[in-house]
């Protein structure tokens, strides 16, 4: 009878943290989506303010996509810099955060202008997606779910590419030497970032314009992924079921891990199950964050060292 009672409390507490899980992802979510979409309306706005100052069309793109991605990056990752910083009780934000900020403001400042130049050039020759979204009304159901899957499979295996191939192993580098990953510490260096832009966003955009009512949620998902993925917090991780779906901040760290045992593992960096299917998966347990970086290959620790050090010695 005691042992009914056992399991039965066992249930309850199980179902009460899955409630919890899902309860704080929807608060999240919702807070990322507002965020967005008043990222949107800000840089729609400053594209007029600068347009009616009759600035030359390039630059009212660039200085507006950058101010986007600033904000964007602030607002969102400061959702998940804000819970870990709760759990050390307010404390040590500047050892935590300062050289992630600096590096990832960075990264992001080069990468959006490099991504804002392409695309005006695109518009500039004319070139069109090979699919309209009015085009594809009987999918535009699965749509969402169709284009995250793409996005997740081009991502694995760019992401294996990385760890494989010297040359593109320099750049990444930069993004695993990192020790104590969290939220705002999970920066890349801006050629890795550049990569995914030539790789992965452009192919993804000159095949549909996506229809932004119908996968604004997917790029929520997608946006808030990174900066969740590298939290350290272990109030934000998955129960256990949907880590062998979805790939959480403690699958992720497993792929940062400095253990020998963990290297090529977990790849993924959306559908866990990717790594299932191509073998590189490693399922961690609860609570599972362990030491992360290169060993023999210190962080960088500065500016200078951040933009140089992938064209110096190999790491």
């Amino acid at each position: 009878m005691e042992i009914d009672s056992l399991n039965v409390a066992s249930e309850q507490s199980k179902r009460h943290s899955y409630w919890r899980f899902i309860g704080i992802f929807a608060v999240l979510l919702i807070a990322a989506e507002l965020l967005l979409y008043v990222a949107g309306w800000m840089q729609h706005r400053l594209w007029l303010f600068l347009q009616s100052t009759e600035i030359v069309l390039v630059a009212a793109d660039l200085i507006s996509a950058l101010a986007n991605g600033i904000f964007t990056f602030l607002t969102v990752a400061g959702l998940f810099i804000f819970i870990e910083w709760r759990q050390l009780r307010f404390s040590e934000f500047r050892t935590r955060y300062r050289d992630g900020l600096v590096y990832s403001l960075t990264a992001l400042c080069i990468s959006m202008l490099v991504q804002a130049a392409e695309f005006h050039l695109l518009r500039f020759w004319n070139v069109k997606p090979l699919f309209a979204s009015d085009d594809l009304a009987p999918v535009l159901v699965i749509f969402p779910v169709l284009y995250l899957l793409v996005l997740g499979l081009m991502e694995y295996w760019l992401h294996r590419a990385l760890h494989y191939y010297d040359f593109l192993w320099r750049f990444h580098a930069i993004h695993h030497q990192i020790e104590d990953l969290n939220a705002a510490r999970s920066y890349s260096h801006f050629g890795q970032d550049i990569m995914y832009i030539l790789l992965i966003t452009t192919p993804l955009v000159l095949l549909v314009d996506a229809p932004q009512q119908h996968v604004m949620l997917v790029t929520t998902f997608y946006i808030i992924s990174n900066y969740y993925m590298h939290s350290d917090a272990p109030a934000l991780s998955f129960p256990l079921p949907f880590r062998h779906i979805v790939a959480d901040n403690v699958y992720h760290h497993q792929h940062h891990t400095i253990e020998v045992r963990h290297i090529g593992k977990n790849y993924a960096s959306f559908f866990s199950f990717f790594d299932r299917i191509f073998g590189t998966q490693y399922m961690p347990e609860n609570g599972e964050f362990p030491k992360t970086g290169i060993d023999g290959y210190p962080p960088v620790t500065s500016l200078r060292e951040y933009m140089l050090r992938p064209f110096g010695p190999k790491a």
